[in-house]
């Protein structure tokens, strides 16, 4: 697939971010990341094989292994154990934090190679510094999403975030939603990585989904776009049609929108591959993908360098090749204008 484009590409921190992190932070942070990972049920996120650990934290690594061999035009970075920021009881930390990575990726990043775009961070708990944020760094060229944690206090549909919506839409940045690690569920604890890695990574988004549509914010912001990174596509069909039907029933608690939920989905929202869903029918993922646009709504993502990387080569090699040409190459195109 030429001009294939990669969603979802986990670059690791180095030694030349943890010196962008100003005093007196530095010397209270911990070197590796802020995450809760799914290494706390003992299983390793990583890929061991493609290098010794740590090197996805090298440009010319992630060149070398990843968008040479797949002939990839454009990597959008989502880094790795960044997220934990999102959710730190300590908003002035979360937001230096946000602001030494910015300054690292733009620097030690996208300054690389030209195939590499950025997702900026910033700290929720702060929505006024992190408005800021944008308006500092979110004009840069290679600057192409605001990303967030799916772990948060508050839905994200709630009208304290609308002043970063309002900025992420003023600067044509979409909103990018990604799992944190390993986070409680509202019943408890799981115990193995396999409750882990089959509820958490979708669990969260259908509820955010959920929010930004019935608190109206794609009606308050039209143009904004908000990309579910690594929850997969196929769990959310049935959401929507549960989600269709209730409305129609109780319509009158959201009078502000305007649409059936489910219209707003190829208008404002995004979706990534990985973690692929792989029924023994793939006939049966086409349909699913059918029901969510997916012409226009998802976008292939490899997740490199974890364990349950996705190769463009071995995916959805039985749909009709006009859909995987949107999949792969030109639904994110269009979305971060490449």
């Amino acid at each position: 697939m030429t001009g294939l484009i990669d969603a979802d590409v986990h670059q690791g921190l180095n030694p030349a971010f943890w010196e962008r992190l100003e005093l007196p932070w530095r010397k209270m942070a911990v070197p590796g990341g802020f995450s809760w990972p799914a290494h706390a049920l003992g299983h390793n996120g990583t890929r061991q094989d493609i290098g010794p650990p740590g090197s996805d934290g090298d440009p010319a690594v992630l060149v070398r292994d990843l968008l040479e061999p797949h002939g990839t035009r454009y990597a959008i970075l989502t880094g790795s154990k960044v997220l934990g920021i999102n959710v730190h009881p300590n908003s002035l930390f979360a937001m230096a934090f946000a602001r030494a990575y910015n300054d690292w990726l733009i620097e030690t990043w996208l300054g690389y190679d030209p195939r590499f775009r950025g997702s900026m961070l910033i700290a929720p708990q702060d929505i006024a510094g992190s408005v800021k944020e944008v308006e500092r760094v979110g004009k840069h060229p290679g600057i192409v999403q605001i990303l967030i944690s799916g772990s948060s206090p508050l839905l994200y549909g709630k009208r304290y975030f609308w002043p970063l919506y309002e900025a992420a839409e003023a600067h044509n940045l979409p909103i990018a939603i990604h799992p944190l690690g390993l986070m409680p569920t509202g019943s408890g604890w799981m115990s193995t990585y396999l409750e882990h890695h089959t509820m958490l990574l979708t669990r969260d988004f259908m509820n955010h989904l959920v929010s930004l549509i019935c608190e109206g914010v794609f009606e308050q912001f039209p143009k904004l776009k908000v990309v579910l990174i690594e929850g997969g596509v196929a769990a959310y069909v049935p959401l929507l049609w549960r989600l269709d039907k209730n409305w129609k029933a109780v319509r009158a608690e959201v009078p502000w929108l305007k649409r059936t939920p489910s219209e707003y989905i190829p208008t404002n929202i995004r979706f990534t591959t990985q973690p692929i869903e792989e029924p023994e029918d793939e006939g049966l993922l086409l349909e699913l993908y059918h029901e969510l646009d997916a012409f226009h709504t998802v976008m292939y993502s490899s997740d490199w360098p974890h364990w349950d990387f996705d190769s463009p080569a071995a995916i959805l090699r039985d749909f009709p090749e006009d859909l995987r040409r949107r999949i792969f190459v030109e639904n994110a195109r269009e979305l971060y204008s490449l």
